[in-house]
């Protein structure tokens, strides 16, 4: 079972669109870890773009698609958290997004990636090698077993190698 942590535009992205991000999400082998704010967020992100949201999926398949999210998901408070863990996802996200610090430290909590299309996020993971970001095809070649190791290198090439 391949752990993650879900960044809260992959979910938000899922409850959109029936395509490969809700595949991903809802694969057999991934274990998905969200720290605990996300869904109150995505739920609050609902509730305010409804009609929008409407227009775009049926409000009963995104209530679905999160009751089944919920179930499936393992929710990480900060109590599960260390303190030196907490601190030092605070300081490495203030120089991006500050909002971004739980997902990093419940990432270095549990030595998992985080699944994010976050280029910012990405490129700081594979300067600072404090914990892995990875885009969707990352995590798509990591669920057919290849190695972590080749997975962070193939993301240098890509992110770090060429100006974005």
């Amino acid at each position: 079972m391949l752990k993650v942590v879900v960044d809260t535009n992959k979910i938000i992205a899922c409850l959109l669109r029936d395509g490969r991000v809700r595949r991903l999400l809802f694969h057999p082998s991934l274990e998905v870890l969200l720290p605990k704010y996300v869904l109150k967020y995505v739920l609050e992100e609902i509730n305010a773009h409804r009609g929008y949201i409407g227009r775009k999926v049926s409000l009963k398949a995104v209530d679905l698609i999160l009751s089944k999210l919920s179930k499936k998901a393992r929710i990480i408070g900060a109590k599960e958290l260390s303190k030196e863990v907490l601190t030092k996802a605070r300081r490495l996200a203030e120089s991006f997004d500050p909002d971004d610090y739980p997902f990093i430290a419940v990432a270095m909590e549990h030595n998992v990636p985080l699944w994010t299309n976050d280029k910012k996020l990405i490129k700081h993971a594979l300067t600072s090698n404090e914990y892995l970001a990875i885009d969707t095809p990352a995590l798509e070649n990591l669920l057919k077993g290849e190695e972590p190791t080749k997975i962070r290198r193939a993301l240098k090439e890509k992110y770090l190698a060429t100006r974005h």
